[in-house]
């Protein structure tokens, strides 16, 4: 069997759309402009990412830990108001924004080509149930064996132990399983410690990058997948 696990946020999903409908409501909520509360969204994102690479995100509690953490960076709302956020978010935004650009297409030619498709993925602020719903509203979700979250193993990418999961649930080897995402530290470095390979999305690059020894890629976009994956199997 050859596998293919994806990540979500930024490969598959565009987190600026969902964000900017989660400040459109929490705006709503708090009395502020919704472009004010996007930018505010925007660097206490950004907290919550130094905060893994730093180690310090409670892995036994990972919601709630880059919940607080991204709250303290917000600083103007309560937990609550931004899970209603997240919520109002999930059922306004426009799912056919969702996809970025390629990707109903390649999952589409790799499905056909007979891979089994998988989900790996990290949370920030909401757990990996509401990730497979948004997943689902824009079309993606019909293509994937399975979905594993961060949350649901209590450790983050790039941890091995997401991948394995994921890896158990398919029923694949690592060394016949590749994993695409955008994120060096977490899905580069992550697929290469769980011995899958992987293929890095660098948006807008030019030249592609292949290493069929280190079975590496890194691509400029999602259209380039399929025809990258036939080199490295």
């Amino acid at each position: 069997m050859r596998a293919v696990s994806f990540d979500v946020w930024s490969t598959l999903l565009s987190i600026d759309v969902f964000y900017r409908a989660v400040a459109e409501a929490l705006a709503e909520a708090v009395g502020r402009s919704p472009e004010d509360v996007y930018a505010s969204i925007k660097k206490a994102y950004s907290a919550v990412k130094r905060a893994r690479r730093m180690g310090v995100v409670d892995e036994d509690d990972i919601i709630a830990s880059s919940t607080s953490i991204f709250l303290d960076s917000l600083g103007f709302t309560s937990k609550y108001e931004l899970y209603w956020a997240v919520a109002r978010a999930v059922n306004t935004v426009d799912a056919g924004k969702l996809p970025l650009e390629g990707a109903m297409q390649a999952l589409e030619s790799l499905s056909e080509a007979g891979y089994t498709l998988a989900v790996t993925s990290n949370v920030i602020f909401w757990p990996g149930y509401v990730t497979r719903v948004l997943l689902d509203k824009a079309g993606l979700g019909k293509y994937f064996k399975v979905q594993v979250y961060a949350d649901e193993v209590k450790a983050l990418k790039p941890d091995a132990k997401p991948f394995r999961e994921m890896l158990a649930a398919v029923g694949a080897e690592p060394e016949e399983s590749v994993h695409v995402g955008d994120s060096p530290q977490e899905d580069l470095a992550g697929a290469l410690n769980a011995g899958m390979g992987a293929v890095l999305v660098d948006w807008g690059r030019n030249s592609p990058i292949l290493d069929k020894k280190l079975r590496v890629a890194v691509v400029g976009s999602l259209w380039e997948v399929p025809g990258v994956l036939e080199k490295l199997f």
